[in-house]
């Protein structure tokens, strides 16, 4: 008998409730994060990481999520930094081995003994940690490019009947581990409480111009003038919301903030790094009205000598502005 067909109502019902997410986060930098947020994605930054917005007045995004330094961790300075950002959902750290568990532990009650409503998720590296961490905590499953993923060490059923938050991959990829800790099984395993995802991979095929969709990556606006890296993103983020809508798992209710207004400051000449002009090397300080300044969606700031370079540069480069002609500074004559 096909575990379809053993499945009732009831069970389906619980299986499409253990499927839907409370947040699908998206982990990046302004403006990126802030166009995240408007389509309704939990944003956040990684502990060393921040938006980066220095460069916007009065932006004013929330730390949803708050991921640590996995290369670089350190419990006590995560903590610290949790309560400086007071994010809603935090993932402390990975845990490779059963001794070190008690100590991560530790860390969450620290912090929730201050935000009790916040959730935190422990990621566990070895099968042993899976069981040994408290059922009130989530368990981050590694899908994405960490350096052990959770299928190399564990099955499904280690992880059913706990609260999971699935962490990288792409959406198929994450809903294919959806399928696998949910659907009904011969020996009536409960289904994984599917608390949240992440994936934070569009970004690095929209330096390609690439957006993502549920077919594949498509490359068809490369060439195309108006398509920017900033459209890509925000376009592929679009197609991840609606792929989850129509699989059952966007959550219900939404953080999107829709008067969010992003005003932009402009770089300064102090932000140049170099003298050089981009385009011609020429010495922009020596200029009689330069440097003209610019910041692009990819996060290069660069400097030119005359408008002729930087609009030549510019649009050789097929480079978009943050904030479309307010990034150029030009000084007074």
């Amino acid at each position: 008998m096909s575990s379809d067909l053993r499945s009732s109502a009831t069970t389906a019902s619980e299986i499409a409730a253990a499927r839907q997410t409370d947040f699908v986060a998206f982990l990046h930098r302004a403006p990126f994060a802030g166009d995240a947020l408007a389509l309704g994605f939990l944003p956040g930054f990684r502990e060393d990481c921040g938006y980066q917005q220095t460069l916007y007045q009065n932006l004013n995004i929330p730390v949803g999520m708050l991921d640590n330094d996995f290369r670089n961790p350190d419990l006590d300075r995560y903590i610290s930094r949790f309560f400086e950002y007071e994010p809603t959902v935090g993932v402390i750290g990975d845990v490779y081995e059963g001794d070190d568990v008690d100590e991560y532990v530790a860390a969450a009650r620290e912090i929730q003994a201050s935000y009790p409503d916040a959730e935190l998720v422990i990621v566990p590296k070895c099968r042993e940690v899976i069981d040994t961490i408290p059922n009130d905590l989530v368990l981050g499953y590694s899908r994405g490019y960490a350096d052990r993923l959770a299928y190399e060490f564990s099955e499904p059923t280690d992880w059913r009947g706990r609260r999971v938050h699935i962490l990288g991959g792409s959406p198929p990829k994450q809903w294919d581990v959806i399928q696998q800790l949910t659907r009904p099984t011969l020996t009536d395993d409960p289904p994984a409480d599917i608390v949240g995802l992440d994936w934070n991979g569009l970004h690095r095929g929209a330096q390609f111009g690439e957006f993502w969709t549920a077919d594949g990556w498509d490359d068809s606006g490369r060439n195309a003038d108006h398509v920017t890296v900033r459209k890509t993103v925000r376009h592929s983020l679009a197609r991840i919301r609606e792929f989850w809508q129509a699989h059952g798992i966007w959550p219900e209710t939404t953080p999107e903030d829709a008067g969010l207004h992003f005003e932009y400051e402009g770089p300064s000449p102090a932000d140049l790094e170099k003298g050089a002009c981009t385009e011609c090397g020429a010495n922009v300080w020596r200029t009689r009205r330069g440097p003209f300044v610019a910041e692009y969606d990819t996060g290069a700031v660069c400097g030119y000598c005359s408008y002729e370079c930087y609009f030549t540069h510019r649009h050789r480069k097929d480079l978009e502005e943050i904030a479309g002609e307010q990034s150029v500074y030009i000084p007074p004559a």
